[in-house]
């Protein structure tokens, strides 16, 4: 049972999103309890941390998929400027009511089309979190890529963050899941690596797509993106370009630092 039935109509629906997708991110209760359900998380210190340390120097930020607003809230008083754009109104409007200071701005916005900003615009771009394993096809992620290529200057650094494929393997049925998609893959379906999820706050349906180490270095080398640094979430290491083979099956996720080229 789903807690929110306002979904519009299939061709209402914003592009790359799909209705269960659309009954998460619009749920207010599941907003105003986000920052709440998730403050033990240790990524949202990690991801924090790793977004400053590419971020030296004061400058535009643009977060996509931005929520309940850590990314502004965290980095607006450092002084960077930070615009948000999400396309949940409830989690813009928990965002919107946070006593947020320095300079920062949130707007209602797919991050699959970033055509109301101009090319070479922001210093840097952060996709964190979830954000990016919600977009379910690969045309849709290569399309957001290239958008975020565009909107960076020249130099400019993304800070994106994955869930590994490898981490469903501790999982409810991870090893049939994984055997699955392998033969997926080997047939070239479409939507390999798109993992159900177990029912989250009464949401039942929930889909996030889960990378390989080599899935997501392709798509950032297609869209011209050099990688600079990542950090395998759940394991210490020193900081590289490329995981360990060890990392690539422990790893729960990434964050990974390029720069446009």
């Amino acid at each position: 049972m789903s807690l929110n039935h306002s979904s519009p109509p299939d061709w209402l629906m914003p592009e790359g999103v799909d209705k269960t997708q659309w009954e998460y991110i619009s749920n207010p209760f599941i907003a105003a309890n986000y920052d709440a359900s998730l403050k033990d998380n240790p990524s949202f210190t990690q991801d924090l941390a790793f977004l400053e340390k590419h971020t030296k120097k004061p400058g535009m930020i643009l977060d996509l998929g931005c929520g309940t607003g850590r990314v502004a809230d965290f980095f607006s008083a450092k002084q960077h400027k930070v615009i948000g754009i999400d396309i949940s109104n409830s989690m813009l409007f928990e965002a919107a009511n946070k006593k947020i200071k320095g300079h920062h701005l949130f707007l209602k916005a797919n991050m699959l089309d970033l055509s109301g900003l101009s090319s070479n615009s922001i210093d840097y771009t952060s996709c964190l979190f979830s954000s990016f394993g919600m977009v379910l096809e690969e045309k849709h992620r290569n399309n957001m890529l290239k958008e975020v290529h565009r909107v960076l200057k020249p130099g400019g650094v993304f800070i994106l963050h994955v869930h590994n494929l490898w981490s469903a393997i501790s999982g409810y049925k991870g090893i049939s899941w994984l055997f699955c998609d392998l033969l997926s893959r080997l047939c070239s379906f479409r939507n390999f690596g798109n993992r159900l999820l177990p029912s989250h706050q009464g949401i039942i349906g929930l889909t996030l797509h889960l990378f390989t180490w080599n899935e997501i270095e392709t798509l950032l080398k297609k869209a011209l993106f050099q990688i600079i640094e990542m950090s395998p979430l759940g394991n210490q290491c020193i900081p590289c370009t490329s995981p360990t083979m060890i990392q690539k099956i422990n790893s729960h996720g990434y964050l990974i630092a390029c720069k446009k080229s």
